[in-house]
Formats: C-alpha cells, structure tokens, sequence
C-alpha cells in the first residue's frame, strides 16, 4: 500500500484547522470582550463615556437604558487577493463590532454584550485592553 501525498494529507487537514482557529479566536475574543463588561460593572455610565467617546446610539431597555457604540475596521483580505496577484482592485469592505452596555435607573452599568466579526481582530491586535475601565484598573 503507497503512502497518501503529501499535498493530499495538508490540504485534508486545512479544514479542520481553519475550523479550530475559528473557534480558538471565538473563544479568546469572548473571554476578552467578557472581561471588558466585567469591568465595567457598577461603574457610573460617564465613566464609559469619557473613555470611550459618546455612544452611536442610546436606547430605552426593560430595567434601564443601553448605550451602544459601534467600531468599523477594514476587513483583512486573504493572501493572494491583493490588487497585483487578481489584476483587478477588491471591492473595499468593513468588519464590525458592536459593544453595548446596559445600565440601571441609577446610571451604573450592570450588563452588556458585543456582536460583529470585527471583535476578534481587535482582541488580537489589543484593542479590547484599551476597552477596560482603567478606573478600576488603577485603581
């Protein structure tokens, strides 16, 4: 019996490590984004504001209110997806992340949640570190 090619075996193991680096990221950026709401926990909201910037968006939720921003970033394109190696320009895109937190009537945060595809990228690339209160990281 022959031994299976090389480019046979690699390109049959591409996919299950794609899979696995996707929910590597996907666990890594929720423990992170986690770990930013968990910061921010019993803060007043003004403290939120001053270091993030004013919310895109403020909404009325049961129990209080949300205040949502919204971060756009270029998509990443794959290698070999470039201007020279297509011959033609890609067609610009935007990845996102949506971070919300959630306050009481009394204007402290007790929750939040994130949504987008641009999360990840930012825990990576160390934006989520500039998310945590520095308030209680200092102290």
């Amino acid at each position: 019996m022959s031994a299976l090619p090389l480019r046979f075996v690699s390109r049959a193991l591409a996919a299950p490590c794609a899979l696995l680096s996707l929910a590597a990221c996907g666990s890594f950026e929720g423990n992170a984004m986690q770990r930013v709401f968990d910061s921010w926990k019993t803060a007043p909201i003004e403290e939120a504001k001053a270091q993030w910037g004013p919310p895109q968006s403020v909404q009325t939720v049961p129990g209080g209110t949300a205040y949502v921003w919204v971060d756009e970033v270029p998509a990443a394109h794959p290698p070999g997806s470039g201007p020279r190696d297509g011959g033609v320009e890609p067609t610009p895109s935007t990845a996102r992340c949506q971070r919300k937190l959630v306050t009481g009537p009394d204007g402290k945060v007790i929750g939040g949640e994130w949504s987008g595809t641009a999360c990840c990228v930012q825990t990576l690339l160390g934006r989520c570190a500039a998310l945590l209160n520095r308030t209680k990281a200092t102290g």
